[in-house]
């Protein structure tokens, strides 16, 4: 069955929660807002919460567990229409200054709380907030955080433990599952008027869940799950490449061994109803003297060597062979050519995990390289602004970029890498 387009859609569930020396008066309108349509509405308020309180970190650590416990009975009241084992029937947040730190890190601490989407405004999270792990879970699928520029309170919130600036200057990456929207003129509560919440807010909670969610290869801890998500990737690569795939098909053990060695260099996309992988990306590190056979095309992937895969440690420069991407044919959306949803999300959070290797570790990627098997993956290539160098042992097209040579401007280019380009010039952007 494939994917529904997207489209309306209205959320069992919409939870709000408010920020310090408030009560929260926005919470009405935003109820008033949403009042004609089938969604319930609940408002997390914890009174006026001064700024003596905010100062003690164990009084906020405390509002994390009052949260959990309030969300959860709020779940079961509405236990009729919400079901959190479903990704279509789970409420959505909408969460304001305070109200970011106390629902974002609860749901790091209580793997039961779980969103469709989320709206974050005047967000006072850190930067390097661990959406990995959030994602990694299947607790959230999609994030809109609204930045404003002149608002002073994230960055005063960033003295303080575990907060940040976010909210006006962005999380680190994940561009690909979190949608950054910045407001030039807008200082702390600018978000919080009805005209705001009409045309941005609901919008946003009224889009069709997606169906499909990233899995990246570092976030899966237990070897059996890793070995059993890679077993179901044989099944997509016939299904993708047919009779091309037959004289290269990687062996699990082989897959197994080079994880041992970089287990990042997989990213999933999983179906978030059945919980099985519909879509990988291979993406693998090599030393030179590899790198140099693939290109040549005197190794095929079967015949790549643990001994040649780089794992990702600190300040270091590296070349990636882009070894394979393949979306099941059930798990496309019809109509939208080359760039469906799930090679969107591939690409574009493989790309996102390279701008978080460099901000974090200091690692750049040199070069990028591929062999194009399919019309599509030749696309593929051009996109990323490779150029063909050779041919491959059955006269495939080797396809390479050097990065530092693609054009300042990223013209011509998919916007993940043009982030990552920008990224690679300024770490701090």
């Amino acid at each position: 069955m494939r994917p529904k387009a997207c489209g309306h859609y209205d959320p069992p569930l919409a939870i709000s929660a408010h920020g310090i020396r408030t009560h929260g008066h926005w919470q009405k309108t935003f109820a008033e807002v949403l009042s004609g349509s089938p969604t319930k509405i609940a408002a997390y308020d914890y009174d006026r919460y001064g700024l003596f309180h905010f100062l003690v970190p164990a009084l906020n650590h405390r509002k994390i567990d009052e949260f959990h416990d309030w969300y959860l009975e709020k779940i079961n009241d509405h236990s009729a229409k919400v079901d959190l084992n479903l990704y279509n029937r789970r409420p959505c947040l909408v969460a304001h200054s305070f109200g970011t730190w106390i629902t974002c890190n609860a749901m790091l601490k209580f793997e039961d709380i779980r969103f469709d989407k989320i709206v974050l405004c005047g967000s006072i999270l850190p930067r390097d907030f661990n959406w990995a792990k959030l994602f990694a879970r299947d607790q959230v699928g999609l994030v809109r955080n609204e930045r404003g520029l002149r608002d002073p309170w994230p960055s005063w919130a960033s003295h303080l433990p575990g907060m940040g600036t976010s909210g006006s200057n962005g999380f680190d990456w994940f561009d690909a599952v979190i949608e950054e929207k910045i407001y030039d003129e807008h200082g702390h509560n600018e978000f919080l008027d009805k005209k705001h919440i009409e045309e941005y807010w609901v919008p946003f909670f009224q889009r069709t869940p997606s169906p499909l969610n990233l899995l990246h290869g570092r976030s899966i801890r237990d070897r059996q799950k890793f070995s059993d998500t890679l077993d179901c990737t044989g099944d997509i690569d016939k299904e993708v490449f047919g009779l091309k795939y037959q004289p290269v098909e990687v062996p699990l053990s082989l897959a197994l061994d080079w994880i041992k060695i970089n287990p990042d260099i997989y990213t999933f996309l999983i179906d978030r109803a059945s919980r099985r992988p519909v879509g990988y990306i291979n993406a693998m590190p090599v030393d030179d003297s590899l790198y140099a056979r693939i290109r040549g095309g005197t190794v095929t992937d079967n015949e790549i060597p643990p001994s040649g895969i780089v794992a990702y440690t600190r300040d270091q420069e590296i070349k990636i062979y882009l070894m394979s991407i393949a979306v099941s044919e059930d798990h496309r959306q019809w109509g939208q050519g080359l760039w469906n949803l799930g090679y969107v999300q591939l690409i574009g959070g493989f790309l996102d995990k390279l701008i978080n290797y460099r901000k974090h570790c200091s690692i750049r990627v040199t070069h990028l390289l591929a062999t194009a098997w399919t019309d599509e993956g030749l696309q593929m290539c051009k996109s990323l602004g490779m150029t063909p160098v050779g041919n491959d042992k059955s006269g495939f097209a080797v396809y390479e970029v050097e990065l530092a040579k693609l054009p300042a401007d990223g013209k011509g280019l998919v916007p993940a890498l043009r982030r990552l380009l920008r990224v690679y010039r300024d770490p701090q952007r």
